[in-house]
């Protein structure tokens, strides 16, 4: 049986989304996702302002009460390929279905086994470059870099690297920062695993549990916000912000997403299969003014 597959559209998007919700940043449901976008996304920013006044008649209505602007979300497109030798598998994934037969040919399997494990990468890929992307070739422009480019994010000063001394000084910094427009929105405070190393450490030396007024059996938490841990994030991080305000956006689900193998025998009979995988993504967010971020040194 020949190893060729062959999946487009929405089922290779399914694909490559399943696998990427493992990763934290999905899988704790901290952005926006909005799938099948072709090409741009708008992200829109309306700010109205209030007229309100006694009561007369006739109208006086004000003038600029509403503010409109857009940011531009643009999907980023990759592609992910290799050629690799059936023979390399042989021993692990083709004695049982292999059996006693002579014929040179890879089973089913293989393809799937192939497709799993790349695929499991592509989502650990995905979740660095959400945070990490460096905006260059090869990479998505990552939110970390864009908030470090943008005047409206706000940024407390970082006094260092955060340890179990001061990491309650961080919290206490990054939370006297939040903006007032969002004390009514579902905050999401997050920060890297380092961080919270350093916080349970201290919490256990104090003899809490898991966070002020928390237990054993709970979220870590620092007093009324639940603090989730981001492997992807960098050392020394927190970063804090309403769910609604970030988007991670992919692709349309169209023939120009795909992941295909293809057993070269078919071809040249060189033993080989050619993997190729291509999609589209992107994040990015509306308001840098109610977003949040930390980094010690």
């Amino acid at each position: 049986m020949a190893i060729t597959s062959n999946y487009a559209g929405k089922v290779a998007q399914d694909i490559m989304l399943k696998a990427i919700k493992e990763e934290d940043t999905l899988r704790l449901g901290l952005l926006n996702v909005v799938p099948d976008v072709n090409y741009k996304l708008n992200l829109r920013n309306l700010d109205v302002t209030l007229n309100v006044q006694d009561y007369s008649c006739g109208t006086t209505p004000s003038t600029d009460s509403i503010e409109y602007s857009e940011k531009v979300l643009e999907i980023a497109k990759f592609k992910n390929e290799f050629e690799i030798c059936k023979e390399d598998f042989r021993p692990v994934n083709w004695d049982n279905d292999m059996g006693a037969s002579a014929w040179n040919e890879s089973p089913e399997s293989i393809s799937e086994a192939i497709i799993a494990d790349t695929v499991a990468k592509l989502g650990q890929w995905v979740e660095d470059q959400i945070w990490n992307g460096a905006g260059t070739a090869n990479t998505m422009n990552g939110l970390l870099a864009q908030f470090t480019a943008d005047a409206d994010v706000v940024k407390p000063a970082a006094a260092g690297a955060i340890d179990k001394s001061n990491v309650m000084d961080a919290f206490d910094l990054v939370t006297l920062n939040i903006p007032t427009a969002l004390r009514r929105k579902d905050v999401q405070f997050i920060i890297s695993p380092d961080v919270a190393d350093a916080y349970a450490k201290s919490l256990i030396e104090a003899g809490a549990a898991n966070g002020f007024g928390g237990n054993a059996n709970t979220a870590m938490v620092y007093g009324r916000y639940t603090v989730q841990t981001v492997n992807g994030l960098p050392n020394n991080t927190i970063v804090i912000f309403a769910k609604e305000n970030i988007t991670f956006a992919t692709g349309l689900a169209d023939d120009a997403t795909s992941i295909r193998t293809k057993d070269m025998d078919e071809v040249d009979f060189s033993g080989n299969v050619l993997y190729k995988s291509v999609f589209g993504m992107a994040v990015g967010y509306a308001f840098g003014s109610e977003i949040v971020f930390y980094q010690g040194a």
